[in-house]
Order: structure tokens, then sequence, then C-alpha cells
């Protein structure tokens, strides 16, 4: 049984306990419609009060991840789906992976958690995001708001100087954009600090990377095999192509597709097709043979570069007011 409590940590052991079992609940641990070991079975085998684990129990009852049939014990039942219990346990597995790769031993993290636990929660920072491509700016600015305390904007490159040039932000007419940072991709990072800088706001550029679905099955093709890459415009298959480049699959024969009549030419030269999921459903416009294999690739943003974004952040002073 994968459960166990410390009696000198400073978390109470019921709170030990609790978050266990719902963690084992959670991820099928203690799959549903299992019964569950007695609470003398329990307290016996952890060494802890009974008193402490019939009430955990009948916590857990009232939150529906168990329910108690007289005379036959305690039953597991389909665990909850809250947003937030979801969300929660995201966030632990994603803790828990980054200190078993530092080597940091659960119990110091969660008494370091512990310790903070009264402190006021930093503010998220407000930041630009800006990109060529619709999809991908509205993906962007997902993945950096999951994984980081961030307001992001967002914006199209094409309207940055309109956005920069208006003289309202918010309610109130003011001359100062209202963000600490802007942040953008490595193909875009120029234009977009040249036309920061006149309002002293930093420009961070971010690595993109093909996802690894896609380059698995890529890796997997025959040396020499034809592969065809459309975007949902000039730039995009143009970084769509830097990034499987990057990914070093050199046996292929990457090249681009555009949606004109030249495109159309070329795909027939294709035997596999490489494109974003906006793109796919447009590829029969192209003539794309029936036999052509598609490999649907999204790009994603750099972990190591939002990790980045994440310490620049952390340093930023204050603000003020």
């Amino acid at each position: 049984m994968d459960l166990r409590v410390d009696s000198k940590s400073h978390i109470p052991v019921h709170v030990q306990l609790e978050e266990q079992i719902k963690h084992l609940i959670l991820t099928g641990g203690f799959a549903a419609g299992s019964r569950l070991p007695s609470i003398r079975a329990l307290a016996g085998y952890l060494r802890v009060n009974r008193n402490t684990v019939a009430r955990v129990i009948s916590a857990l009852e009232r939150e529906g991840y168990v329910e108690s049939r007289r005379g036959s014990g305690v039953y597991v039942t389909e665990p909850p789906v809250a947003a937030e219990d979801l969300k929660r346990q995201e966030v632990l597995e994603k803790v828990m992976d980054l200190a078993a790769a530092r080597d940091v031993p659960v119990e110091e993290l969660a008494y370091a958690l512990l310790a903070r636990a009264g402190v006021r929660a930093p503010e998220k920072v407000t930041v630009l995001f800006v990109e060529c491509n619709g999809p991908e700016l509205e993906q962007y600015k997902t993945e950096l708001q999951e994984q980081l305390p961030v307001a992001v904007e967002a914006v199209m490159l094409e309207d940055l100087e309109e956005r920069l040039e208006g003289s309202v932000w918010g309610e109130e007419p003011v001359s100062q954009p209202p963000w600490r940072l802007a942040v953008t991709t490595f193909y875009h990072v120029h234009e977009v600090e040249r036309l920061m800088q006149p309002h002293g706001i930093e420009t961070f550029a971010l690595l993109t990377e093909a996802t690894l679905d896609g380059l698995k099955r890529l890796s997997e093709l025959p040396e020499g095999t034809s592969v065809g890459v459309v975007g949902n415009s000039r730039t995009c298959t143009e970084n769509l192509l830097r990034s499987l480049e990057g990914a070093g699959l050199d046996h292929l024969n990457l090249f681009q597709i555009q949606e004109d009549e030249e495109g159309r030419a070329r795909i027939e030269r294709a035997k596999v097709v490489v494109c974003g999921s906006v793109v796919a459903p447009k590829l029969k416009t192209l003539g794309l043979p029936g036999e052509t294999e598609v490999i649907v690739q999204d790009r994603t943003l750099s972990k190591g570069g939002v990790e980045m974004l994440g310490r620049l952040l952390r340093q930023l002073p204050p603000t003020v007011g």
C-alpha cells in the first residue's frame, strides 16, 4: 500500500493522509469501485490514531471520493472531475517532476511550501505577445498563461504599430503602454524590438520547436523521402520548415509548399506532407493526392525558453503604486 505519514512533519497527519489518498484515486492507484482497507487496518498500518483515519474517510466521503456501504466497508467512487482538482493535480505532478530532477526531497519541498502558505502570491505580470499568425498567437498566449504568472495581451505583428500609436490604454488616456515586457519568437524579434524601444519596453525572444509525436513519425521515414511543408502563411511555412530542419531530419528531402499555383504543382512531388492543424483541412484545395501521408505538426514554445522568461519576470522590479 503506497501510503505513509510523517508524524514529525509540520503538516498535520490528517492532511498528509487525505491528500495521498486523493492523489491515488485521481491517478488510478485506488481504482473506482475498489474497497479501501478498513479504518482499523489503515490505522494499524500507518501507526496513527483510528479517529484520525475516520476523520480523513469522512472528509473524503463529503468531497465525493469514497462512499461508505453499511456492513461492507468504504469504496472508491468515480473521482470528482472538478477543474480545480485537475489543475491542482497537474501542478503537483510538474512540481514533483522538477523536484526529482533537481534532487530536492519531497519532504523539504513540502516544508518550504507550508512555510509560504501565508505569503501573498506574486501578482501576474502584464506582458505583450506578438506573432504573425493568428492561431499560433492564441496558442502561444495560452501556453504562457498556463506556465507563468502572466496576463498576456496578444497582438498580431501587422497590428503592433497601430496598437502602439493608440493613446488610450484601458479607460484613461496615457502615454505609456501597460506591458512590463514584450515577448515574441526569434523570427520577429528585430521587428518587435524596433517598435518597443521608443517606449522603453524590453523585448524577450522565445524559440519554438516541433512537437514530439510528429517528429517521431518523421524520423521513421525512409532515407530521401520527399516531405512537403505547408504553413498557414509564407512566414509560417518558413518557420515550420526551420523547426523541422533544426530537429536534425537530415535524411529527408524537405521543401516548402505555398498555397498558390506553384504549390499545387509541388504538392504532387511529396510522398508526405507536414502541416499545422489549421492548414490540414485546406489540403484538398491544393490537389493533395489521396495516397499522400499527412503529418499534423504544430509548433510549441521551447520549455527552456519559457523557464528563462520566468526567471526574468522574477527579477523585474516591483510596480510602483
